[in-house]
């Protein structure tokens, strides 16, 4: 049996090549950021068991479970231990690939199973009051462009007057989620919606940003979901409505529009389509209608 014949390195290094590898792979600034967090809170529990500096082939499996099990113990949610271990299995994969250890150190602990929510979403009538109850202009059109084409908040905060296309009706995101372009079509009302937009409501600003502030030239997503909390509460609603309901909505319009959900996934801008199964949903109407569409099988005589 052969045994592959790793090099000394410090954790510090290891970490610091293994996030720039991230960049690298353009990887989202969120995503960086979380494997960042995780990897230095696991520098940290690495350091108050040893008396020197840590050396990537002398951590341990056994101090490596240690640190996910203090957060498991401590009542963290299953989706966020789930993720802490997935940035010290990404970690410990890269640092195999570069022969500072031989096996991955994390791949044996046990993954906490986690329960997929039903996603908020909105029905059409809800959508049209959550819009027309935004007061700041800019903050509507902003919400209308994510309404119809399920932009992330953040592709949408990104998009530069350039992206948007009224002749080739098309929306282009780049660099959305992992890094990765796309196109999305705009429907003739919501041209005319960001036309009318672009002509009485964007203020004169030497911003490239699609959506601009006067003062800053650009639109946050903090600022976009204050409005959308007030707008909610202003139109009666008592769903918890964030942008990411928005973007789900979107995909649940297009589910009951039957769809398939292959155009969803492509439009979503999703990897794979097992990630875009999350937005579908079902309802008991829906159920029910099924069944009765079902032929009744008498096997025989029974009394109800």
């Amino acid at each position: 049996m052969t045994t592959t014949k790793t090099q000394p390195v410090l954790y510090a290094v290891a970490m610091k090549q293994f996030i720039q590898s991230l960049r690298n792979r353009n990887m989202s600034q969120e995503t960086i950021r979380g494997y960042s967090i995780d990897l230095k809170q696991l520098q940290k529990h690495l350091s108050a068991q040893k008396n020197g500096p840590i050396y990537l082939d002398e951590v341990t499996e056994e101090e490596v479970e240690a640190f996910h099990q203090s957060f498991r113990t401590a009542g963290m949610k299953p989706a966020t231990l789930r993720r802490k271990l997935n940035s010290s299995s990404s970690f410990f994969n890269y640092a195999v690939k570069k022969k500072w250890i031989s096996f991955n150190l994390a791949e044996d602990i046990d993954r906490v199973p986690v329960k997929q929510q039903e996603r908020t979403f909105l029905n059409q009538e809800e959508i049209k009051a959550l819009v027309k109850k935004i007061e700041h202009p800019i903050i509507q059109a902003f919400v209308t462009m994510m309404v119809h084409t399920g932009l992330r908040v953040s592709e949408c905060a990104n998009l530069q007057l350039k992206d948007v296309d009224f002749a080739k009706k098309e929306v282009r995101v780049i660099e959305g989620k992992g890094g990765k372009d796309r196109t999305v079509p705009m429907n003739p009302t919501l041209i005319q919606h960001m036309k009318n937009y672009l002509n009485t409501v964007r203020p004169a600003t030497e911003s490239v940003n699609f959506f601009a502030t006067a003062k800053t030239g650009a639109v946050s997503p903090q600022y976009v979901n204050q409005h959308l909390k007030k707008a909610a509460e202003s139109a009666g609603i008592e769903k918890h409505v964030t942008s990411h309901a928005l973007r789900h909505s979107f995909a649940s319009q297009l589910v009951q529009g039957d769809v398939h959900v292959a155009v969803i996934k492509d439009l979503l801008g999703h990897a794979d389509v097992r990630t875009t199964s999350v937005y579908m949903h079902t309802d008991m109407s829906d159920m029910q209608e099924a069944v009765n569409a079902l032929p009744f099988i008498q096997g025989g005589e029974t009394s109800l």
